[in-house]
């Protein structure tokens, strides 16, 4: 059980920051390594990529108040493009929660890492392009939502990999962009979770200490140092420029996308 809380408090670690600095929940990295974990802990191998999935989305909740809170610190959210964007993603994250329980776990991660990998090279390939405020819509934004509410619970990601492309699209600044995907990752982890912990419920091969597909002690050491290391990630966010992040962020989802095709 010790090097079992030391794992957890470590991924929290680099889950906290990553939140802070990108908007997302850190799910790219929770996922794989709560797979490992859980692997080496002799779950049940049928469970365990929704285990960890579930794990990781009741874990970003956490996470993504206390980085969303430090954005709105320095009015880092656009709370405009917030309030539709989430009712969408209220939607889609159950939905995607009911999806997820009929698909094998092999297959969400590579749909998810392809996926990704087409949003770095989105990305990379406009950085010397100058960025123009489009329209948004109300309908757009809550069908939008809906999409990344539902592809997020799917894989259990708190959805700045596709939120920050999404309001990047609408000309808003990198760091708005940033802030605003933290604030959605915290809908997307209420709702992704509950539908989680509502579809593995009735099961009886969940390990002890389980919620549905839920596995409290990851969420409770998770949760309790990736508080903290928001912060810091939210700081270092704040202290770089608009190009340097694009150029981070882009790396980052390319890393997520080999995470996603690799385990």
């Amino acid at each position: 059980m010790g090097l079992e809380i030391l794992i957890f408090l470590l991924v929290g670690v680099f889950a906290g920051t990553l939140a802070g600095m990108f908007g997302i929940g850190g799910g790219v990295i929770i996922v794989p390594a709560l797979i490992a974990t859980f692997i080496y802990l002799g779950f049940d191998q049928i469970i365990i990529t929704h285990l960890a999935i579930g794990t990781s989305l009741a874990s970003i909740f956490f996470t993504g108040i206390a980085s969303a809170y430090s954005h709105n610190q320095r009015q880092g959210v656009v709370w405009k493009a917030f309030y539709p964007l989430s009712t969408g993603i209220a939607i889609g994250a159950i939905v995607g929660a009911i999806i997820a329980s009929n698909i094998s776990g092999n297959s969400l991660r590579s749909l998810v890492g392809v996926f990704l990998l087409i949003i770095a090279i989105q990305l990379i390939s406009s950085f010397e392009i100058k960025d123009s405020k489009k329209e948004n819509n109300f309908s757009l934004s809550i069908l939008s939502g809906s999409g990344i509410g539902m592809a997020s619970s799917l894989i259990g990601i708190g959805g700045g990999s596709f939120t920050v492309p999404y309001l990047r699209y609408f000309g808003y600044e990198m760091k708005l962009c940033i802030g605003t995907a933290a604030a959605c990752g915290v809908p997307i982890a209420l709702f992704g979770s509950l539908g989680y912990l509502y579809i593995g419920w009735s099961l009886e091969n969940t390990p002890a200490m389980s919620l549905g597909y839920i596995y409290l002690p990851a969420v409770i050491g998770i949760s309790a140092t990736s508080i903290l290391s928001a912060r810091i990630g939210v700081a270092i966010t704040h202290s770089l420029s608009d190009l340097v992040l694009k150029i981070l962020f882009s790396l980052f989802l390319i890393a997520g996308a080999l995470y996603m095709l690799a385990i």
